[in-house]
């Protein structure tokens, strides 16, 4: 079962500076099943995470249609649940209050929600920090608290946008360890921004590579590798290398072709295509 569509996706944006009509997106359209893993790949500044916002609801699109569980994407709503590169946490509450605030706005009674917060909180590894606030907390165990806010509303699709980026190297490998095996058991829709190539093969089940700007989908790579995965064990095989490979001759041969081409007179970027589009 299809879980989010996009179909012809296209954004244009005014540059702020030049007054020019810039078009960001070009053409991207791909689906996520249901209990599928899939990563969004580009070269910096190619819309990766316009396409995340628009998804989500931030960002309205120029033309195309995106549909999430069987409806057309209007704005922000629960069935999309965000897990941020900054952690997006309200200071003010206890870790277990972050957890269970979105059940709590959906009127679920106390005890049922407080159980369910633990639950999730046991699934990510931070059982026993219920009563603890964010500030107390690691930078990894403040993402961690990210995504279990996330999975305990239960959303159709779960967004995240590059979180473990700003992530030392070996905080972010265990991480993205923690994110395997939480996939392995919950099974959730999962919709993933990220420029690391490694990290894209280790987590996902497919891989859209986007062009540059205007984007278009250049590839989709299936990523055959077994499950459970550890990351020691899962980049040895030559199946994951072979895979990185490919996928980092999509994004090569693309700058080469952007290089020996015209300019499309979009100008550069960081993967937002402007504040004026993201509003990040």
């Amino acid at each position: 079962m299809t879980a989010l569509e996009i179909t012809g996706l296209h954004k244009n944006y005014v540059d702020s500076y030049s007054g020019e009509e810039v078009t960001a997106i070009g053409d991207v359209s791909f689906s996520v099943d249901e209990g599928e893993f899939v990563s969004v790949l580009g070269p910096s500044g190619c819309g990766k995470t316009t396409v995340l916002n628009i998804v989500a609801g931030f960002v309205n699109l120029t033309e195309g249609s995106v549909v999430v569980d069987g409806r057309e994407v209007g704005g922000p709503g629960p069935d999309r649940g965000v897990v941020f590169q900054s952690h997006a946490l309200f200071p003010w509450k206890t870790v277990l209050g972050n957890v269970v605030f979105g059940l709590r706005m959906k009127g679920v009674p106390r005890a049922e929600r407080d159980a369910k917060g633990k639950e999730f909180l046991e699934l990510v590894g931070l059982g026993g920090f219920e009563h603890k606030y964010p500030h107390e907390l690691s930078g990894g165990m403040q993402q961690r608290l990210g995504v279990a806010r996330v999975l305990a509303n239960e959303p159709a699709v779960m967004l995240m946008d590059e979180p473990f980026a700003s992530i030392d190297a070996q905080t972010r490998r265990k991480l993205q360890e923690d994110l395997t095996r939480i996939f392995e058991k919950r099974h959730p829709t999962v919709f993933f921004v990220t420029h690391d190539v490694d990290e894209a093969v280790f987590l996902s089940d497919r891989i859209v590579v986007l062009s540059q700007r205007p984007s278009r989908v250049r590839e989709i790579v299936t990523v055959d590798l077994p499950r459970p995965r550890e990351w020691r064990t899962a980049v040895e095989l030559p199946e994951f290398r072979a895979i990185a490979n490919r996928v980092n001759e999509l994004l090569v041969d693309d700058e080469a072709a952007q290089d020996g081409g015209t300019d499309d007179g979009s100008g550069g970027g960081n993967d937002g295509d402007g504040a004026a589009v993201a509003g990040v």
